[in-house]
């Protein structure tokens, strides 16, 4: 396109200032070298008053978790709930804790893997990326026992939240001590996490439904485990429910309430549950977090026939007050 000098005269003076500067700009080159890196594994939201921070302790690779997860399915029935789901052939297993600030005391459910299992520990750095310390956790409520669960109690003797009390439920502990006893390689290091609590009186167990203050309270979820539980939040007419591991594979238990991953204490009160829990959820739109959703692992359940779909929360800005 050619441009008379009258022409370019004509122009009003900002069009042409914003030419010039263009004009004066160095080119872009559009190599560049590849990051590599994601931002912090952490997530927040408010429930009422109730500050939420999700805490990613582990993006764990399990090929073909179908396979071991739920061994009973069929090659056709796999194949199907593939397709269906759109699961893929090698499923990202997240592991979540999550942090709760009341303004009065910073509680933490779940305590992630630590560094003795392969891939997990990250919860310590995204704790700090997301503002808080070890050192301030003031409780830690724990849904069940299993080492991707309380593996990151401690490193040896040392506590790694030096300040909180641990809570679990009455039935949790025993399973893994009766175990232990018995020469059980996990079990023994189960309890050995638990250990520098109880010798410094800092554990405290639970029977069942409890309610701990006016925010927080347990409900008793037994399944998975002997003494596996729920956790509720509530704050100005606002709920967030902490499902631990009640769900361990979103597409497939979502699509078939009735699978049982193995190891499960009590596969038929697990299925009943969920039927039951699924059904509640998604009636009353309630807002769950799942330790193995897909980071951050909070949403609510849609009802679909006879199945439930997952339906994440959207990302939402905070900006600074």
């Amino acid at each position: 396109m050619h441009i008379s000098i009258p022409q370019l005269l004509a122009w009003p003076v900002r069009v042409l200032g914003v030419l010039a500067l263009l004009l004066a700009m160095p080119f872009a080159h559009a190599a560049a070298p590849l990051v590599k890196t994601q931002a912090p594994g952490y997530y927040r939201l408010m429930v009422g008053d109730l500050e939420v921070t999700a805490l990613l302790d582990a993006n764990d690779p399990w090929p073909e978790a179908l396979e071991e997860l739920f061994p009973s399915l069929s090659a056709e029935q796999k194949a199907g709930l593939r397709q269906r789901t759109l699961a893929q052939p090698s499923h990202d297993f997240s592991t979540i804790a999550f942090l709760v600030n009341t303004g009065k005391k910073l509680i933490l459910i779940d305590a992630g893997g630590g560094s003795g299992m392969p891939g997990y520990g990250q919860l310590f750095a995204n704790l700090k990326a997301a503002g808080y310390a070890p050192e301030q956790v003031d409780d830690i409520y724990i849904t069940h026992m299993h080492p991707d669960h309380v593996f990151g109690l401690a490193e040896g003797e040392r506590r790694s939240f030096p300040n909180a009390v641990v809570h679990a439920d009455a039935h949790e502990l025993p399973q893994w001590q009766a175990a232990a006893a018995k020469g059980h390689k996990t079990a023994q290091a189960i309890v050995a996490k638990l250990a520098p609590y109880i010798a410094a009186q800092r554990y405290e167990a639970f029977d069942g439904d409890t309610r701990f203050s006016p925010e927080l309270r347990a409900v008793a979820r037994y399944g998975h485990t002997e003494g596996h539980s729920f956790f509720i939040i509530e704050s100005r007419g606002q709920r967030l429910q902490f499902w631990g591991d009640f769900v361990v594979h979103d597409k497939a238990q979502l699509e078939l309430p009735e699978l049982a991953p193995p190891g499960e204490k009590d596969a038929a009160q697990g299925i009943a549950l969920r039927r039951q829990e699924y059904a509640a959820a998604a009636s009353q739109a309630e807002l769950i977090a799942g330790a193995h959703f897909g980071f951050p692992g909070i949403g609510r359940l849609r009802a679909l026939g006879s199945s439930y779909i997952w339906v994440p929360i959207d990302y939402a800005a905070m900006p600074k007050p």
